[in-house]
């Protein structure tokens, strides 16, 4: 009997090791819940957000002249250069315009014309004129000193009085002769300056009426809608017969300067509370076989955050979807 207490001892201590591990299994699973509740509040190690490539720097093109969009040459996408022409305004107006400032041209000419004619006839007549009135001047002079000498003749008793008489009759008649032709001489001269006032009026008129026409080809070449810069169309708005200057610099959108690019990318409220500036980020292009770039957080505005990265790709595009990785405070 004695013997037996040993093996009772060696038992009751198997028994109650049993129920040990027992109560430890059955109470583990109390545990669960509260390392489940520690991983739904753990950071996440990064954040990947999807955008559209943008060019950094941006040329607006407004048109120079009012009138309408008579048509476009250049689309979103296209590359273009310096002096491409992108669309047309109002050149039927325009062009109208100068039809009708050339046509005024051409009747100015006409009239410049007929005026210089005009001129080199009067000159003609004046010269003609002149010309008698020196030979008429020579006869009057000839005429006179005849005179004057059978005059003092006369008087002295010298000299026949038919001869004097002759003399004298010469003389009146060559005097008359040249006052007709002195008042036709002035009469020359006179329509000469006439006609060469009517000539540099009708030359004003017509220097005028060119820069009018000169104008007129001016606005039409504005009309022309150029590009000033190398780059990408990147928006366009307006609608053929639409007013183009209300559009202002809005009516083409060129981006330039290819190499520095930007990522718009809207987070979720949460994610953006730990986003900062100058942040670093990797910029994935899933068009180009996933082609990434290093970049970072340029600025934040508003709901929007700005992702800057620089590309020696031309492949890379404005308006090409990209994907962002952040990590976030």
């Amino acid at each position: 009997m004695t013997a037996k207490w040993p093996w009772l001892a060696v038992a009751a201590v198997v028994i109650g090791v049993a129920a040990g591990a027992l109560s430890i299994r059955h109470r583990r699973p109390a545990q669960a819940p509260v390392s489940s509740a520690a991983a739904a509040v753990s950071l996440p190690a990064s954040l990947t957000l999807n955008g559209k490539i943008r060019a950094a720097h941006v040329i607006g093109v407004a048109a120079q002249v009012p009138g309408n969009i008579d048509a476009f040459a250049a689309d979103v996408g296209d590359e273009v250069t310096q002096g491409q022409e992108l669309a047309s305004v109002g050149g039927t107006v325009l062009e109208s315009d100068r039809e009708n400032a050339s046509s005024s041209v051409e009747k100015a000419q006409a009239r410049v014309d007929a005026a210089d004619k005009e001129v080199a006839a009067a000159q003609l007549e004046s010269s003609r004129a002149i010309a008698d009135s020196q030979r008429v001047r020579a006869d009057l002079d000839r005429t006179q000193k005849v005179y004057d000498r059978q005059r003092t003749l006369n008087a002295a008793g010298a000299t026949p009085r038919l001869t004097y008489e002759k003399a004298q009759h010469d003389y009146d008649s060559a005097r008359e002769q040249f006052e007709a032709v002195d008042k036709a001489t002035r009469s020359a001269a006179e329509r000469v300056r006439d006609a060469m006032k009517n000539r540099d009026n009708a030359q004003k008129i017509l220097t005028d009426l060119n820069e009018e026409l000169n104008a007129a080809k001016d606005q039409l070449q504005a009309g022309s809608v150029e590009s000033p810069v190398d780059g990408i169309v990147v928006a366009r708005n307006g609608t053929v017969g639409q007013p183009a200057q209300e559009l202002g610099e809005s009516l083409f959108q060129i981006a330039v300067d290819l190499f520095d690019l930007e990522v718009v990318l809207e987070p979720k409220p949460e994610d953006l509370k730990r986003l900062r500036p100058h942040q670093p980020a990797l910029v994935i292009i899933p068009d180009l076989q996933g082609i990434s770039l290093n970049g970072e957080i340029k600025q934040i505005e508003g709901t929007q955050v700005v992702i800057s990265f620089m590309s020696s790709m031309p492949a890379i595009r404005p308006g090409m979807p990209a994907e962002v990785r952040l990590r976030p405070e």
